[in-house]
């Protein structure tokens, strides 16, 4: 009973978790395909995409742009492109060219070599954000004109620089991972038979580091992509996505962020995807290629017998069936209820324009005089003013 109990309170809290952890972003994008004003599951209006496309336009006029058309997200999204590849460009050199020394120096000085190039990670991203504006405004004060003055001031080469501060200590703790797994004996060997340095570097190193390389820039630009709090105080008057997004939401969301970040977790998912996919057939032809060496190299016929691994894609086939069963019953419910299309989004804005001329007129009604009252002055009009003036207050 006490282990049936226990498992039980296991698969609650994992529930609980996958819950609290991935329940916002679907919320989030459901609400990109509400044609409501502001993201929300509940009261739907129709199924739309145009948050993803045009937006639309407002009561008193004002468009709000959709996902395509808001050209402060492009500008936002284009300058972190440009960002977190200048920022991989610098970040991975950098971190590798650490771990390297590391590997290099006396002993004695590894600890304090590690400490000093952890430690930029270890500072607030406010810090170094505007430590690097100050440092920067002040070089480009020593000339009035010129490149010095112009990278000075310039909001995206500063921003750059103050993410690489920080982002190349992720690239360190990565190669440092990976070299404490290299063997140095092949090294000395290529060392022994004649190879220079370089060689050694080009051909031994950096292909047993070209995983550890990868991942270092994978992370280094979607830290760099996803980046706040040293971003805010170094773009200046420039823009990237998280701080265009940050501006939004305190002037009011939109459902055109929801779409956003729905076009992102869907980019994401395909991409873990794809990479999985790619892995496993690399895995696959890899172990055929053994098989197919050990069995020339032998001569028992059990050995010859080459097994080719299948891909098994029952179980991933599967979770799309049933994510395909639940939105096909969802998209039967939503044409059955009419909840798509223009005649939906048409009549959910006339609704919406009769509830707000409904209340207007019942707050003039509630505010509105009538003659007698104006004559009387009980609720305002000259007799109250006339009053005053005739009265005996003024009389000497």
């Amino acid at each position: 009973m006490s282990n049936r109990l226990i498992n039980y309170s296991l698969i609650f809290y994992i529930i609980t978790f996958f819950v609290f952890l991935f329940g916002p972003l679907i919320i989030m994008s459901i609400t990109a395909f509400n044609s409501a004003d502001f993201p929300r599951i509940s009261p739907w209006d129709c199924l739309s995409f145009r948050w993803f496309n045009e937006g639309m336009v407002d009561y008193v006029g004002q468009h709000q742009a959709g996902l395509l058309t808001d050209q402060k997200l492009k500008e936002g999204f284009y300058n972190s492109i440009f960002i977190g590849f200048f920022v991989v460009l610098l970040t991975v050199p950098i971190g590798l060219a650490a771990a390297l020394v590391l590997t290099q120096i006396n002993p004695k000085l590894r600890e304090l070599f590690y400490s000093l190039s952890i430690m930029p990670v270890l500072f607030p991203g406010v810090i170094i954000g505007i430590s690097t504006v100050v440092l920067w405004n002040r070089l480009s004060g020593l000339s009035d004109e010129g490149i010095l003055s112009e990278v000075g001031r310039n909001g995206i080469f500063l921003t750059i620089l103050a993410q690489t501060c920080f982002i190349s200590t992720y690239c360190f703790l990565i190669f440092v991972a990976r070299l404490q797994r290299f063997d140095r004996s092949q090294e000395e060997a290529a060392l022994d038979l004649g190879a220079t340095q370089t060689q050694v570097f080009f051909k031994i190193l950096l292909p047993y580091l070209a995983p550890a390389i990868g991942s270092s820039a994978v992370i280094a630009f979607l830290a760099s992509f996803e980046n706040y709090n040293t971003t805010v105080f170094s773009i200046l008057s420039d823009r990237t996505l998280t701080t265009v997004i940050a501006s939004k939401v305190r002037l009011g969301i939109t459902p055109a962020i929801s779409a956003l970040a729905f076009a992102i977790i869907v980019i994401t998912v395909l991409a873990v995807i794809i990479y999985e996919f790619y892995k496993r057939r690399v895995d696959r032809l890899k172990k055929i290629e053994e098989q197919t060496l050990l069995a020339s190299q032998s001569s028992d016929s059990r050995v010859q017998k080459i097994e080719i691994p299948k891909i098994n894609f029952i179980k991933p086939l599967s979770f799309f069936i049933i994510i395909a069963i639940i939105l096909s019953i969802l998209f039967t419910q939503v044409l059955k209820n009419n909840l798509y299309g223009d005649a939906c989004i048409a009549n959910v804005e006339e609704e919406k324009k009769r509830k707000i001329e409904e209340q207007r007129k019942l707050e003039e009604e509630k505010f509105k005089l009538s003659e007698e009252d104006l004559q009387s002055g009980n609720k305002g009009g000259n007799s109250a003013f006339g009053d005053i003036f005739n009265s005996d207050l003024f009389e000497y």
